[in-house]
Order: C-alpha cells, then structure tokens, then sequence
C-alpha cells in the first residue's frame, strides 16, 4: 500500500460528462495541470474546482469583497485586545510569557526551572530562540509583531485549505471560504486572545501539504520542522512521510529539526546551555506522563480543556477531576479503571484509528491529487488527536478538514448512489456543527465529555469513507 509521493492516475471526465459536453448552467473553472515525475502512462489529475455559475461574475466580485473585508475586520478586531493591553501594560496573556522569554534567552537566563516547579514555557528551546530576536524591539512592537503574523497565518489557512481541497485557491465558491472559517472563528479568537501560535502551525502544515503536491519536498520538510520547532506536536507528521516514502522530506525535516533545536539557540545561550535547555525541556514535556500529570500542566491536564485522546479517555475511565484548577470535586468518568489498563485502551485505540487511515488510503497507483488532499486532512485530524495537550484553540485546525467535507458535498455529480454520498456527507458535516456547538450553552460538560475529540473523530471516518469511495469509479465522488 505504500507509494511514492510523484505517482498519480488520472480519471478522464473528472466533470463526468462526455468530451464536448460542457453544462449549459454552468462555468467551471480552468484546472492547471501539475508537473509531475515521469512515469508509466499514468498522469495527474488535479482536484475537482467547485463549480461557478454562469453570469454571477459582478455579484460574485461583490460577495468576495465582502468577505475579504468581513476578514480584515476580525482581524482588526481580534488584535486590539492584545495590542491594548500591551500599551497599557496590563496582564496580557501568553503575550507577556512570550515577550519575557524572548529576553530570558537573549540574556542567557535559565527558561526552564530546573527543580520541580511546572514550566511557564512549554515550548522547545528552538521557540525560544525564535521569540528572541522580536523581544529586542520592546513589549508593544512584540505583541504588534505576533498579531500581525496571526493575521497572516489565518488568511494563508483559508487560502491553502481551498487550493488544497480544490485545486485553486482564488475564485472558488463562497461557501468554502466562510462556512469552514465560521466553524472554528471561536478558536482563531482564542489564538488571538491567548496569543496561542496554532493558527501559525496550521499555515506551515498546509503550506508543507501544498509543496508536497508540488514535488518539493524539501521544502515541505522545512515547514514541518518549523511547525514542530514551535510547538513540538507536528513532527508526527514524519510517520505520514516515512509511509509515503518521502525520503527528501524525511531528511529535510531531520536537518532542520538540528538545526532549529540546537544550532539556532547555541548562537544565544552558547553550546553548553543550548544542549542542557533540550535536555530539561525533554525529561520535564516529552517523557512526563503519570497518573497525576501529563507534561507540565498537573491540574489542567487532564480537565475538560484538554480534548486529547489521552486526557478523554483518562477523564472518563476513571474518577479524575474533570477540572483541577476550579472544583476538583467533579468528575465525568463513566468507568474505574487503573491507569494501566487505561494506557492500554489508549494505545489499542490509536493503533486502530492508524489502522483505518491506512485502509483508507488508495494504492499508488490510484492516488490523485484529490485523494493526497483527503489523506493530509485525516493526517492533521490524527495528530489533533493524538497530541497529549490538545485544548480548544488547537481545533482551530479543524478549518481544512471542514473544507474538504464541504467541497466533497459541493462536488457530488449524479450517480447510483448520489442519493446516499450527499446526505451521509451533509449529515457529517451537521453532526460536527451540532458537536462544536454544544459547547455553547453546555461549556464545561460538552468539553468534559469531549465534544471536540467526538467531532475530530467523526471527520476523520467521513474523509474515510469518502476516500473509499472514490475508488469506485461509478461512485458519485469518483476522482
């Protein structure tokens, strides 16, 4: 099953009409033909572009403006916050953990404690040294500086999700740059309001996604190293190219991992210190995991916050405080179960979720460029869920996954079973709004019992599905 990342088939009559039929009603959008490897007779065929209609063109422009000055308003609005408090110098969230980080590394002061008091900053030695040359211009630009690559990152996350799931980026419909954005705008006003970096990452693995398709692999594999050197959950995304056998990528995110995680902060805390920061960081984040405490976050660990599949199945399989930090007295478990039959449910249930994605996946010889864009969503939704902290702005990353439901819905074209796909699709994507909003009147309860996890886990077996039955050539979303 596993493949190499350049092979793709191509399925004449993507619009599943015959040659020189085109739709009376319709205009659909030009596709460019990607560069591919030489191969056997096999050519690439690029997603299927959603379909325009025909004379909207003036009312189309209008509703683009729209929603590009819709986007320019949040993001104005997102950012005042923080840039106020930091004019004001009042308490500004993560924003002033990050400033004060920033100096500590420049000037050379210890960022991690070395007794056993949690961390204030959780994040790789490599992050550190990011945040270091921006401290340098004072508190103000700093915060200023951060919102302002936020606001980048969102805008570049709804471009690449809809080039990614369609194959352009620009003048797609409507739907899939606002319906998707809408879904998770409470967690890009977490990201902004925490000054959290998620959105960041999401631009850098859709951005490593898009130079895959592209062939470029080590490029892709710099922006994956980037991303983990931030935070360090991405490098998961390494068993995806080990499995497609993208050795290049492979190679070019362990160089830049060395280089970000060792070399850059040896240029700001010398050889010595640079080696010691990994190496605490390491025993005190990436090993720490008991039945007290996962990482650095003793109380909030395993609360209702943290929607991961470790502190779901820890908080409902045995009594735990569903929420450490307030009112340790409550507890959502439906079970009593000991840690190590807990760890082992964990592990049985990751491995059949990888199970499921690799199952889902077409042979080599079968992948098109629409299939690769379903199996980067699954990726992402795996490494969501797998991820030992994943609180509430990290679904933030569930902006790309949504898209490609929708545009599976959007590009439904008639077949036997068209009747099934489309409302097995739509019912998919009504049951994750319904997940996401319960969190609306039911915060703590719906979160306690993992309503995001639930809506992860739900795109993930609807992009399955949907992948399989792209195998079916007679199916209504053949590619």
């Amino acid at each position: 099953m596993a493949g190499d990342s350049s092979i793709r088939t191509e399925t004449p009559g993507m619009s599943g009409r015959g040659h020189g039929e085109p739709d009376p009603h319709l205009v659909t959008l030009p596709h460019r033909r990607a560069w591919a490897m030489p191969a056997p007779p096999e050519v690439e065929a690029r997603p299927e572009a959603t379909a325009v209609p025909q004379g909207g063109g003036a009312s189309l422009a209008k509703t683009y403006a729209v929603l590009a000055a819709l986007l320019v308003a949040l993001m104005i609005g997102f950012s005042a916050g923080p840039v106020a408090n930091a004019v004001t110098c009042k308490k500004n969230k993560d924003y002033t953990l990050w400033y004060q980080t920033g100096r500590f590394a420049l000037r050379g002061a210890d960022i991690y404690p070395k007794d056993d008091r949690p961390f204030p900053f959780m994040y790789p030695p490599s992050c550190a040294a990011l945040l270091a040359p921006g401290s340098v211009v004072g508190e103000v630009p700093f915060v200023l500086g951060l919102t302002l690559i936020n606001s980048a990152a969102w805008l570049a996350a709804i471009l690449l999700s809809v080039d990614l799931a369609t194959g352009r980026a620009w003048r797609q419909d409507p739907l899939l740059y606002l319906a998707p954005t809408l879904c998770v705008l409470p967690f890009v006003n977490d990201t902004f309001l925490l000054g959290q970096p998620n959105l960041l990452l999401l631009a850098l693995m859709l951005g490593a996604c898009a130079c895959l398709r592209r062939h470029r692999q080590g490029c892709a594999g710099v922006l994956i190293a980037l991303a983990a050197a931030i935070k360090a959950f991405p490098v998961m995304a390494v068993g995806y190219l080990v499995y497609r056998r993208c050795w290049k990528a492979v190679a070019a995110v362990v160089v830049a991992m060395a280089l970000l995680l060792l070399v850059l902060p040896m240029a700001f805390r010398g050889p010595g210190r640079a080696l010691d920061d990994l190496t605490t960081w390491t025993r005190g984040m990436v090993l720490k995991y008991d039945a007290d405490a996962i990482a650095q976050r003793p109380m909030r660990c395993y609360s209702f916050k943290n929607q991961s599949l470790m502190a779901i199945a820890n908080r409902l399989l045995r009594p735990i405080p569903a929420d450490g930090e307030a009112d340790k007295s409550w507890k959502v478990n439906v079970a009593d179960l000991d840690f190590r039959t807990i760890n082992a449910l964990i592990v049985a249930t990751g491995l059949g979720l990888c199970g499921f994605y690799l199952a889902s996946m077409p042979r080599r010889g079968r992948r098109t460029d629409r299939t690769d864009a379903i199996e980067w969503g699954m990726l992402l939704l795996l490494i969501l869920i797998f991820s030992p902290l994943s609180f509430n702005y990290f679904y933030v990353w569930l902006l790309y996954p949504l898209a490609l439901v929708l545009n599976l819905v959007l590009s439904v074209r008639g077949a036997p079973d068209g009747r099934v796909v489309k409302p097995v699709l739509i019912a998919c994507l009504a049951a994750n709004v319904v997940l996401l909003a319960l969190a609306i009147p039911f915060r703590r309860e719906a979160q306690a019992y993992g309503n995001l996890f639930f809506a992860s886990l739900l795109l993930l077996v609807g992009l399955g599905w949907g992948m399989r039955r792209m195998a079916d050539p007679t199916s209504a979303l053949a590619s």
